[in-house]
């Protein structure tokens, strides 16, 4: 009888080793799945990649060029814009040929002293309403804006501005 417990016994210990060898296999590919969908550095949804494979440097860089080109915006803005009766003359222009309409944010030690609606391409804003504005360092933050979505696009470029005490 001591022999056939001894086989039963050594039965169950490795019934429970494979057991235990199993339920680490799931545990790890479990962890090794849940690294991949939540952890692991994911695409850029927004991101575009082109192959230039077969093209020659100067065809690259044309298209590069190109692609500058599209993108382009151009910033307009008073670099010393003057402060009159809570009013600053800021002067924000939007080119007439800009393929972008744009917003823009007047900021002055840390609080948003102006936020602009849509300023469509060809048009200006001249003076502002800002509450809390004094002589001194501020920035003046223009953000793309999709003709179509309304939506802000690329990346917003802050002008350093000086404002100034209108005479």
């Amino acid at each position: 009888m001591t022999q056939s417990n001894t086989g039963s016994s050594t039965k169950k210990k490795v019934a429970k080793a494979i057991l235990a060898i199993l339920i680490a296999l799931l545990l790890l590919g479990a962890g090794a799945y849940a690294y991949k969908t939540f952890f692991a550095p994911k695409e850029d949804a927004g991101a575009t990649i082109k192959s230039y494979e077969g093209m020659t440097d100067e065809e690259i860089q044309a298209e590069l060029n190109r692609l500058a080109e599209e993108s382009r915006m151009t910033i307009s803005v008073c670099s010393k814009p003057e402060l009159q009766d809570g009013r600053v003359r800021v002067n924000v222009i939007n080119d007439e040929d800009s393929r972008f309409d744009q917003r823009f944010v007047l900021e002055q030690d840390g609080e948003d002293l102006y936020q602009s609606g849509i300023v469509k391409a060809g048009k200006s804003v001249e003076w502002v309403e800002a509450e809390g504005a004094h002589a001194g360092e501020a920035t003046v933050t223009v953000s793309a804006v999709d003709k179509e979505t309304g939506r802000a696009t690329g990346n917003p470029q802050a002008v350093a501005v000086e404002i100034i005490e209108a005479q």
